[in-house]
């Protein structure tokens, strides 16, 4: 079978899946992933699309590069399926949209004042969600969906998508790949004798922070609360941009996958703080490597660790 895989630019949990995708699908089947190298138009893709001729393709987390109206081009010239990892196909990327109640029309948006909630074309959310709802609309009848958590199926499910085929499937982790490093610690040059937080997410630029994964909850819980109590202790932070200026915080910046294992096996802990997510890769890469968790009760987290037995969930933004 010919696949292609549209994927966004952006190098977070969602493409490590749509690479882990074609990892697993290579040898079994022809495969050509998008981008090939550096961003393409849509215009460009349409035309390899054309030339290559796949018999399904994955619009898989696509409009981070894209425009949206791509899915509806694409599902009205081959049989498509398309895997969102966040609420942007029903409002935006901001914290807010995550859980808000107000998705169907984002007429009522609670991020805008309150004289703007109500004014129709001037509410930008609302004609962003009147653009989307528009595309779904021109999308093929034979679209298929695929949520990664349950909490997104229900999500998609109570608008407008719910008129297309909505299934539910994990994020998976490669466990040969993502397994148990021996000697961690002195392979990364870390003290064999002191207690490790890890804390990983994907900043993007050297001078970015992703305020979403919760920073400066987690570095106030480990000035204010875990330093007293362990003098010693170590927060290391592996790919975000700006971390907390202590001495005890260790900045990793990106790493590569295999080197990443090894970070997750040198630490007593991993801890994700988000306030607000989907399904994230790196509770079960953590969890692959045996490294306890504790992360926010959040999105489809829940899913992945089950509370006080598999590890620990709290309230997002509670710093005690």
């Amino acid at each position: 079978m010919k696949l292609a895989i549209i994927n966004e630019a952006y190098q977070g949990g969602a493409t490590r899946c749509a690479r882990a995708l074609v990892s697993g699908l290579q040898g079994k089947h022809q495969i050509r992933y998008f981008p090939e190298g550096t961003p393409e138009p849509i215009g460009q893709v349409l035309s390899a699309l054309t030339a290559y001729q796949p018999d399904v393709v994955h619009c898989h987390s696509y409009y981070g590069r894209l425009p949206y109206y791509s899915l509806a081009l694409v599902s009205r010239r081959y049989p498509t399926c398309f895997t969102p990892h966040d609420p942007r196909p029903i409002g935006t990327f901001h914290e807010t949209c995550w859980d808000c109640s107000r998705h169907r029309t984002c007429f009522h948006c609670p991020l805008l004042p309150a004289h703007l909630r109500y004014s129709g074309l001037l509410n930008s959310y609302f004609r962003l969600r009147s653009y989307k709802r528009l595309v779904h609309r021109l999308t093929h009848s034979s679209l298929r969906l695929i949520a990664p958590s349950k909490w997104l199926k229900a999500r998609l499910e109570m608008t407008e998508l719910g008129r297309f085929e909505v299934h539910h499937i994990p994020n998976g982790v490669d466990t040969t790949r993502f397994a148990r490093v021996v000697g961690a610690r002195p392979l990364l040059g870390l003290p064999d004798d002191r207690k490790i937080i890890l804390h990983v997410a994907y900043a993007g630029k050297p001078w970015t922070s992703v305020r979403r994964k919760g920073m400066t909850y987690l570095a106030d819980a480990f000035v204010s609360l875990v330093l007293p109590r362990y003098p010693d202790a170590l927060l290391v932070i592996v790919g975000e941009g700006l971390v907390p200026n202590h001495p005890n915080v260790r900045p990793m910046a990106s790493v590569s996958n295999e080197r990443l294992a090894a970070y997750y096996s040198a630490a007593d802990v991993y801890v994700l703080a988000t306030v607000a997510d989907n399904l994230p890769y790196t509770v079960l890469e953590a969890m692959a490597c045996e490294t306890p968790v504790v992360a926010s009760r959040v999105g489809g987290i829940p899913e992945q660790v089950e509370d006080g037995t598999t590890g620990l969930l709290v309230p997002p933004r509670d710093v005690p």
